[in-house]
């Protein structure tokens, strides 16, 4: 027994001294973990740190590149806001802005895209700060003449390409173009036109004659830009003879001779008209002049009727006589010319025999008629060409026998080509604002009117610079970090 007692004692000893040990082992295991945990919580929030600056820096220059993104495309929402009356007219973009409604324009669009959206509460990945933006207008200008070039031939080459000139003219719209003749009196519409201070007036002949004419093939075939200004003019605006070709629906003329304005310049329908005829007329004489005299078949049968008046007129010197008949036959012939291009015929620029109408037998009784009036007259003699516009007054319009040759739009084309640039766009400026003035709203003026814009901008410290128009949309921004 008593070996008994001394195991347990033993066992209970034993137990006892393990307790501590084990209790000691325990709390050093605790120690490690702890310090485990601590380490890796330092760890981990380390990574967070530096996932959460990795992330900022990305949301930064994602925010950036967003940012240029979004204003690029105000510019473009901007230039979007074109006047789409000024364009179905006459083909020409332009918004009507100025620099401050132009910023505050580029801000709505960007504050669309750039402020803090979504639920309440939600972290915006991409921030944005803009400041400084300031926006130019003035080189984009549409009452620059290059831009408004720039412009009109943008819109020739679309027609041309798109061979819509002959649905531009081939009728006037009812109630869309101007009943009667029309002058402008109100002083400030003249001083608010583009064309003030270029004064009136259109080429002169001599000086058409002098240069030499062009060939049918230089006037209607050319690629200059002269020329496809030209051609813009004879399709967007109104002339005398011809058909005139249609504006958009409701929309109205003041003039209805427009070309005719953008040669001469005048206040008035009847003003224009009749100095663009008048200087026709003064070319057609001349030509008409030249061709009697150097024709071999018409100066022959020039010669028989002087001979018979001679014989007539035996105390009248021949060769006043001769003069006489050329002058006749001339103005009569250039009268008839007038007739036949008023009624939408065509003449020839150069004429042959056959482009020839009034026969020479009709001479001779205006020859009459003008001795009659200077035998009755005291002492005063008669204008011989008066007495032949007189006359020819008295005669239908007499056809050739070939009829081909230039209408009266293509005399109008003959005349623009010898119209200084500056005057054939500035009088083109006037027509335009006098009309959109007449048909759409009475403030409208092309000087509030733009085809582009700068901008500048500071995003996120940088600055950025953009420079868009119509002719290049897409263009991006220089950046300056």
């Amino acid at each position: 027994m008593s070996v008994v007692k001394d195991e347990r004692k033993r066992a209970s000893e034993a137990l006892a001294a393990a307790v501590p040990l084990a209790a000691r082992a325990g709390r050093a295991l605790r120690g490690r973990r702890g310090s485990s945990a601590v380490f890796l919580v330092m760890i981990f929030s380390a990574l967070l740190l530096l996932a959460s600056t990795l992330i900022g820096a990305a949301g930064l220059a994602a925010g950036k590149s967003y940012g240029d993104l979004v204003f690029r495309m105000a510019g473009r929402s901007l230039l979007a806001e074109y006047d789409r009356r000024l364009y179905a007219d006459y083909g020409l973009f332009a918004m009507r802005s100025d620099e401050t409604e132009a910023a505050r324009g580029l801000t709505h669009y960007g504050d669309a895209s750039l402020k803090n959206g979504g639920r309440a509460g939600a972290v915006w990945l991409l921030p944005c700060e803009v400041r400084d933006l300031r926006v130019y207008l003035s080189d984009f200008s549409l009452l620059d003449v290059n831009i408004f070039e720039e412009q009109v031939l943008d819109d020739i080459k679309f027609i041309m390409v798109n061979k819509i000139v002959e649905k531009l003219q081939s009728a006037a719209a009812e109630g869309t173009d101007a009943a009667e003749s029309r002058t402008i009196n109100n002083q400030a519409v003249l001083n608010s036109l583009p064309s003030k201070g270029l004064g009136g007036g259109g080429p002169a002949v001599a000086s058409m004659l002098a240069a030499g004419l062009p060939s049918a093939g230089e006037l209607l075939n050319g690629g200059t830009d002269a020329f496809l200004v030209s051609e813009y003019i004879m399709a967007r605006f109104a002339h005398a003879h011809e058909a005139v070709p249609k504006l958009a629906a409701r929309h109205t003329r003041f003039f209805r001779n427009e070309v005719e304005y953008i040669l001469i310049g005048g206040r008035s329908d009847a003003e224009n008209l009749k100095d663009v005829e008048s200087r026709l007329r003064l070319l057609r004489f001349a030509l008409n002049e030249v061709c009697v005299h150097s024709n071999r078949e018409l100066s022959a049968q020039a010669d028989i009727v002087v001979n018979s008046l001679a014989a007539i007129f035996p105390e009248v010197p021949v060769l006043l006589i001769r003069e006489l008949v050329f002058a006749v036959w001339v103005t009569l012939e250039t009268e008839n010319d007038m007739k036949l291009l008023r009624e939408g015929r065509e003449v020839a620029l150069i004429k042959q025999s056959a482009n020839w109408a009034v026969e020479a037998e009709q001479v001779p009784s205006v020859i009459f008629a003008y001795f009659e009036s200077a035998a009755n007259s005291e002492g005063n003699m008669p204008d011989i060409g008066k007495t032949s516009e007189n006359a020819s007054r008295y005669m239908g319009a007499l056809s050739p026998r070939d009829a081909s040759g230039f209408s009266y739009g293509d005399y109008l084309r003959l005349f623009l080509f010898f119209t200084a640039r500056e005057n054939k766009l500035l009088r083109s400026m006037d027509l335009i604002q006098i009309n959109m003035k007449t048909g759409y709203y009475e403030s409208f003026l092309l000087r509030e009117h733009y085809t582009g814009l700068r901008y500048e901008l500071v995003m996120n410290g940088d600055r950025y610079k953009y420079r868009q128009s119509y002719d290049a949309p897409e263009q991006g921004a220089e950046r300056n970090g």
